[in-house]
């Protein structure tokens, strides 16, 4: 029994583990969730599917339209025979069966200009989709480090806090030695209050940056939820490696969607006039069909029984030539009803037809089609000129901000070492008797302070690397 309950609870343990590790959530791994859940970029996948659905249509407009129609109806009164077209004052059960087809042969190019056209639109929105996956990821990576951040500075905090109570243990060993009066204690016992008021307000923004991160990645906020923390650090290489605006950009316009969509859109809004116009142009078309029908009053002679019996001969003249004739009576002759299969197969049709349509006058509308046309390509070419303002701009801001979270960066190196430096010195004064509490409780503050802005500059100095290597075409990594 004590063997059996041993496994268990190992069984348990490594579940527990497996779970835990599961539950580890990488940058990596997160940019990847969010891209498979994200509503706006489903929403866009579905509108790709659409434009490709679309595009097929299109291109199936080039096979003729077949049909086939069975109709079936009752005539009452005096109404016309549809197989003899003989009035008769009876009703009658008709029915009729055909089949036709219709296949364009020319339409002014409306066709394959729909289909270039379709094509375009299908990728564009492709990239569409792409580009708002981008913005989600990097959306994804502000906020997982935003966690990183939250948590090394509570990581601070908490070093801090055992700081001043190892300061305040000090202090009360030399009040109980008599070497120092018992005021001295007050003030750091105010600086550890603020410091535990500090780490609360720290847990709870790690909290609120990890619920964060949970609703970009389009998680539930209630799953058992945590990241992994790697071990970042800034290298020589974050702090001097150059990027020119030239090198930046010329990658960014092959490995950015936004650009690539837009001139999609300005090519098929090209297509959009071409389509128009064909309004302009005659239609020729080519129809074909096949057709029979029934009625209940198709009937066929039975001449199995039939007899001729010869009248009378009579005398005449014809011509002044004297002869006889007689008069025949036919005999035995019935009619039946003839079946619906052989009134289909009697009565059956086919015919081609040649239609030319030829545009005169439509009311203003293909003027209309081509001025909206015209207009629909200024505005793409428009938008497509934007995109490329705005990639320019976003690569300038992008190495603006780099160039400026690594000099924020090294002024946090400077003060964070001058605030070492300055800590140190009031420590060794605090313990000599030669500084009081309150001098040691600045310089402590002002120690805290420096590393609050030197992980700050870190952090944003790593996030604006990575905006530059993702315009590089590189993917999101903290490895």
């Amino acid at each position: 029994m004590r063997n059996i309950y041993l496994l268990t609870l190992a069984f348990v343990l490594a579940s527990n583990v497996a779970q835990a590790q599961n539950n580890q959530w990488t940058l990596e791994k997160s940019v990847a969730y969010a891209l498979q859940n994200n509503l706006q970029v489903r929403q866009l996948d579905i509108q790709r599917e659409q434009a490709e659905a679309q595009l097929t249509a299109n291109r199936l407009s080039r096979l003729p339209n077949v049909g086939a129609n069975l109709g079936y109806g009752i005539q009452l009164g005096r109404t016309i025979d549809p197989t003899t077209n003989s009035f008769e004052q009876q009703n009658i059960t008709f029915s009729n069966v055909s089949v036709s087809a219709q296949a364009t042969i020319y339409n002014g190019g409306r066709i394959n200009n729909s289909i270039k056209q379709a094509k375009l639109d299908a990728q564009a929105a492709g990239l569409e989709a792409d580009a708002t996956a981008n913005d989600v990821a990097l959306s994804v990576a502000n906020a997982y480090l935003t966690v990183l951040l939250a948590r090394e500075q509570l990581s601070n905090a908490r070093a801090q806090l055992q700081l001043t109570a190892d300061q305040l243990e000090q202090t009360d060993a030399g009040i109980q030695a008599g070497s120092l009066p018992e005021s001295q204690r007050f003030d750091l016992v105010a600086q550890q209050a603020a410091n535990q008021r500090t780490i609360i307000d720290l847990e709870n923004q790690v909290r609120i940056a990890l619920v964060n991160l949970q609703i970009n990645m389009q998680l539930d906020p209630s799953d058992d939820f945590n990241i992994i923390t790697p071990n970042l650090e800034i290298t020589d290489r974050d702090l001097v490696e150059d990027y020119s605006y030239e090198e930046v950009y010329l990658s960014a316009t092959q490995t950015q969607p936004d650009i690539k969509a837009a001139e999609l859109r300005s090519q098929s809004s090209a297509y959009s006039e071409k389509i128009a116009r064909s309004g302009y142009l005659p239609t020729l078309s080519i129809g074909a069909s096949l057709n029979s029908n029934y009625s209940s009053l198709g009937r066929e002679a039975d001449t199995s029984n039939v007899s001729i019996i010869p009248g009378p001969e009579v005398p005449v003249l014809i011509n002044g030539v004297p002869t006889t004739i007689s008069e025949f009576q036919l005999t035995g002759l019935e009619f039946r009803d003839k079946s619906y299969f052989d009134q289909i197969n009697e009565n059956f049709g086919q015919s081609v037809s040649l239609n030319l349509n030829v545009p005169i006058y439509s009311q203003g509308r293909n003027n209309l089609a081509v001025q909206q046309a015209k207009l629909q390509k200024l505005g793409a070419d428009l938008q497509k000129e934007q995109a490329v303002n705005n990639l320019k701009n976003e690569v300038i801001i992008a190495l603006t901000d780099l160039r400026g979270a690594r000099q924020a960066y090294e002024a946090a190196e400077t003060s964070l070492d001058a605030s070492t430096r300055s800590y140190e010195v009031t420590k060794r004064r605090f313990d000599l008797g030669a500084a009081n509490n309150l001098d040691l409780i600045t310089a402590t503050n002002r120690l805290d302070q420096a590393r609050i802005e030197m992980t700050r500059a870190k952090y944003q100095l790593i996030f604006n690397q990575q905006v530059i290597e993702f315009y590089l075409g590189r993917p999101l990594s903290l490895n």
